[in-house]
């Protein structure tokens, strides 16, 4: 694969892809032909130094043109419009002041304030108890040791199971490990996302089209990747809960 004496306008590498720099050196270099382009494995393949080096970038050739090219000079106009892209203003980006924990129940996206979650975990057996089958208590879950009470959200907001749904996303699956005023209690969730800062700007009304059974829990709405998350609220939720226990 020997150089031949001319100029090229089309230095692209041995891998077909063009540099995406906002600032690209110039492709035109004296003195190198680009052979890896035209007789190489780019080009038609018709070397006869690819039965010895099997691709171009092992051989000396290519790798002489490559040294050839970190070698030159760099242009003003170069040096000038990278000196300018770094000296540029950063756009600093402020984080939310206020945090929740996005989850998943069915079909539906919601969200509590981060400080009432105290672990997220696998889902766990559930021992269900006596009488209570139809309710929102669900059983109890041993955490850690510790017996807790585990209930049904999606009861309680009123969000219709979907088995073909849950089967297939059974692998998302957790246990929330909640605490509110001192007592902790467990629900499952259908996924969860983790944690999101937002700032309380963000926050919308709920539409008075939303006719859904828990939406008298949903005191906000946030977007989110596309979607609109409800905002649960967390006094009405638990108390409700609470009463639910007693």
């Amino acid at each position: 694969m020997d150089p031949r004496n001319q100029n090229s306008d089309d230095l692209t590498p041995a891998n077909g892809k063009r540099s995406t720099s906002p600032f690209p050196l110039p492709t035109s270099v004296d003195e190198i032909y680009d052979c890896w382009s035209k007789v190489g494995v780019s080009g038609d393949g018709t070397c006869p130094e690819l039965t010895k080096f099997v691709h171009c970038r092992n051989c000396p050739v290519y790798s002489a043109a490559a040294a050839q090219l970190l070698d030159r000079q760099l242009p003003t106009e170069y040096r000038r419009g990278w000196t300018e892209h770094f000296s540029r203003q950063k756009k600093l980006i402020v984080a939310g002041r206020q945090s929740i924990v996005i989850f998943r129940i069915q079909t539906e996206w919601l969200a509590l304030p981060t400080r009432v979650f105290q672990e997220v975990s696998e889902r766990r057996t559930i021992h269900s108890l006596p009488h209570r089958q139809q309710g929102i208590v669900l059983g109890l879950i041993n955490v850690r040791g510790e017996l807790l009470i585990c209930v049904s959200l999606g009861r309680l907001l009123g969000l219709e199971a979907d088995p073909a749904r849950d089967k297939t996303n059974a692998m998302y699956e957790r246990l929330v490990v909640a605490e509110w005023q001192g007592k902790l209690l467990t629900f499952p969730v259908n996924e969860v996302h983790g944690i999101h800062r937002y700032h309380p700007e963000e926050l919308k009304e709920v539409p008075a089209t939303v006719a859904k059974a828990g939406s008298s829990f949903t005191r906000d709405i946030i977007a989110w990747e596309n979607k609109f998350v409800g905002c649960l609220d967390e006094e009405l939720l638990f108390s409700t809960l609470n009463r639910s226990l007693s």
